[in-house]
């Protein structure tokens, strides 16, 4: 599971690698709004969503990502795609340096995860978006203690939680367990 290719019965997606998650968009932003390139952030007033941003009346929204430790594994990482809501201020930092990959200057901000997540599944919960370097998306840490996924981040997921994950999000159990 961790290194052989696989295809998801459910949605017919082809992994090379341990199954990764990823939200297309912000849990508030309507399913129906078109998703235009990053140019459109700065280019167009009003709401946008584009690849990697997200503008919704005063919320501002940037593409993250939550790694889950495996636990009993030499630190593979399982890797949910969300976003987190940042303050415009730091929304604008993080756009004037996005381009020319200098967001690691940036070091840590205070977000809030803005996709519910399993086991939970409660959204806008407290985090700190840590910048990477070389363009890659910043890391979104829960800071909440008592939320499950903080706990996840810091003890790491065994695999029955991590296919309990899985499940949550619909995913066919066998087809990521046994050739498909």
């Amino acid at each position: 599971m961790l290194g052989s290719q696989r295809q998801c019965r459910c949605c017919g997606a082809t992994f090379a690698q341990l199954l990764s998650l990823s939200c297309d968009r912000p849990d508030v932003c309507p399913e129906d709004m078109f998703v235009h390139d990053n140019t459109a952030i700065s280019a167009q007033a009003g709401d946008v969503l584009t690849e990697d941003f997200c503008r919704l009346g005063k919320l501002r929204f940037v593409r993250a990502v939550l790694a889950v430790p495996l636990a009993d594994t030499r630190g593979e990482e399982f890797i949910l795609g969300t976003w987190a809501r940042l303050s415009q201020e730091d929304f604008e930092a993080y756009l004037d340096r996005f381009e020319m990959q200098e967001t690691e200057d940036l070091g840590s901000k205070r977000a809030w995860l803005a996709n519910a997540i399993p086991p939970d599944g409660s959204e806008l919960i407290e985090a700190m978006l840590h910048m990477r370097p070389e363009g890659q998306y910043p890391e979104l840490q829960i800071s909440e203690p008592d939320h499950p996924l903080y706990n996840l981040q810091m003890v790491g997921a065994q695999l029955e939680e991590l296919l309990g994950l899985l499940y949550a999000y619909g995913h066919d159990l066998p087809s990521l367990i046994y050739d498909a």
